[in-house]
């Protein structure tokens, strides 16, 4: 799994693109073999607080992309990522505006 991200700040308007590597998995292809594994909550933190808040389902495709903007940002600063899973597993990370 892995978090790939550009964030880049213009005036102060930052634009992010994130590419979430996850199989995003229903359990319900193949005849419903197999147990379901999909990020259920994605949040995104400036500065202590939360500029994007998402409750996905297993309905989202595999790798989601996720294209948002948020204003009062500088170039420099950092937002965190951070998703959990319906299993428990998550991931964060810091990026650097640009």
């Amino acid at each position: 799994m892995g978090i790939k991200a550009i964030a880049k700040v213009k005036k102060d308007i930052a634009t992010v693109k994130l590419l979430v590597k996850h199989p995003m998995a229903s359990g319900k292809i193949g005849g419903g073999k197999g147990d379901p594994k999909y990020i259920n909550h994605l949040t995104v933190k400036y500065g202590g607080r939360v500029v994007y808040d998402m409750y996905p389902t297993s309905a989202i495709s595999k790798n989601p992309y996720i294209k948002f903007a948020f204003k009062g940002a500088k170039k420099g600063d950092k937002i965190t990522v951070e998703w959990k899973d319906n299993t428990g597993a998550g991931e964060k990370k810091d990026i650097k505006l640009k």
